[in-house]
């Protein structure tokens, strides 16, 4: 028995000390990436990306993320975080699923008639020197709702937060720093993509989002509207601790939006179809012949009214 007592004692410290390795070795990462890099980690960059969307099947577009095009490796892009010019220092929000960590802005359809969309793509990075290929992220899901996700009445139309959406990830020739760390390109930027058809009617939205990306690396990460001379570029929010806030700049606490881009068509509004007009012609017919009818059958019984008159 005492034999067993002590077994049993020793099993309980191991479990409890790989436990521990365990909880020490996941890595728990802030709301937001900000403040010095520390030892900069160059990431070599790697063949240009194309844009992965279509110009002309750009139905909302939720801000530009370059605000200093060509000026990377490479004649590369960048996106920086003007901590010099006006103070802004977060690079980044967390939007890891490893943390349910979650990001959402609102749109806009506009249209009377919906949309039917037929992608989103998204701008994520990663710190710690990442390849630019190939990409490093794994997974991305998305859920829209018909309203603020931290409103008890909203409710979600489309999407959900398990599903990985993700069709294709590519390097978006770009990289995220702050202005006060010029050599840095330890953060690339990725385009994540979906390829999901729906119909929204016109409408506010919001679309929240996470991902998920090799855990030798940091975040995923969601770099913020990023626009030179404006240090408050939206109304995004960030889901962390198990509540929603606002993403708001670490230096100035000035709100952030987060970028993204919906593809797809316009639906026509809707038109009077063709058994509408028909319904509606027979109709009027029918009141019409009833009129006549009506008449006749007074005009009628007048001239017999008057046969009888003249016959007395």
């Amino acid at each position: 028995m005492k034999r067993t007592s002590i077994a049993l004692l020793i099993v309980v410290v191991l479990l409890a000390l790989v436990s521990a390795s365990l909880v020490s070795a996941t890595p728990l990462y802030p709301p937001s990436d900000d403040g010095p890099t520390g030892t900069t980690v160059q990431s070599a960059p790697g063949p240009f990306s194309p844009s992965p969307f279509n110009p002309d099947a750009v139905l909302w577009d939720n801000g530009p993320l370059v605000n200093s095009p060509g000026t990377g490796p490479g004649g590369s892009d960048e996106s920086i975080a003007m901590n010099i010019t006006y103070g802004l220092t977060s690079r980044g929000s967390n939007v890891s699923a490893l943390a349910n960590a979650r990001i959402a802005d609102n749109f806009t359809v506009a249209d009377s008639g919906g949309w039917n969309i037929t992608g989103i793509t998204f701008f994520i990075y990663m710190g710690g020197g990442p390849p630019t290929t190939p990409s490093p992220f794994s997974a991305l899901n998305f859920q829209i709702w018909d309203g603020p996700p931290d409103d008890p009445g909203s409710t979600v139309v489309y999407g959900d937060t398990f599903t990985n959406r993700m069709s294709s990830t590519s390097w978006a020739n770009m990289y995220r720093r702050l202005e006060s760390e010029p050599q840095d390109t330890s953060r690339p930027v990725f385009f994540l993509q979906v390829a999901d058809s729906f119909t929204l009617p016109a409408g506010d939205y919001w679309l929240d989002w996470e991902a998920d990306g090799d855990p030798l690396y940091s975040g995923p990460w969601q770099p913020p509207v990023t626009i030179d001379g404006q240090t408050s570029t939206g109304n995004a929010k960030q889901y962390f601790g198990d509540a929603w806030q606002e993403v708001l700049d670490a230096g100035l606490g000035t709100p952030l939006g987060a970028p993204f881009v919906i593809e797809g068509t316009v639906n026509p509004p809707t038109a009077v179809t063709l058994s509408s007009l028909t319904s509606d012609s027979g109709s009027n017919a029918l009141a019409i012949w009833l009129v006549v009818l009506t008449l006749g059958v007074a005009a009628f019984a007048g001239l017999a009214l008057g046969r009888r008159r003249l016959a007395r």
